[in-house]
């Protein structure tokens, strides 16, 4: 655990958390890394998000809550070419295009669901390439960590 005097912290509202953040409970200084966030669908009444944390377990928060986080921009401990791929100004870490992708995803599915079955097709198209991105940077990421593991 991380003590918060440790930490650089910010406050995002719930629906902005991503499950490469670190929940930081600002009573206590102590930092969960989170495991999974999800949203409710679009158009459902009191939608919430669902977070797992580490030691915290599952929680549900409305949308607009704000809560404390760990700075995103801290050093992570990743795999070195991911450290240096944060710091180039113009990539993201696998964690961060990872992120994006699932919020893509999740956006594919809230659009699909609104669809005519005409056009359904192309987005049945683009979440399948979306699924094939996000396993290829599984792969990547186990393959870098190997790499690293081997030195």
């Amino acid at each position: 655990m991380t003590e918060a005097t440790a930490l650089d912290t910010e406050q995002v509202r719930a629906w902005e958390l991503r499950p490469t953040d670190t929940l930081v409970d600002p009573t206590t200084g102590v930092a969960f890394p989170i495991t999974t966030v999800s949203v409710d669908e679009p158009g459902r009444a009191g939608r919430r998000v669902h977070i797992t944390a580490l030691v915290l377990g599952a929680r549900i928060l409305p949308l607009n809550q704000f809560v404390t986080i760990a700075k995103r921009d801290n050093t992570p401990t990743s795999p070195a070419a991911d450290v240096e791929a944060s710091a180039a100004k113009d990539r993201h870490t696998l964690s961060e295009t990872a992120c994006d992708l699932i919020v893509i995803e999740h956006r594919l599915r809230d659009v699909r669901r609104w669809t005519p079955e005409t056009a359904s097709a192309h987005l049945d198209a683009a979440l399948s390439s979306v699924a094939t991105a996000l396993d290829a940077l599984h792969a990547e990421y186990a393959h870098r960590t190997t790499t690293e593991q081997e030195q």
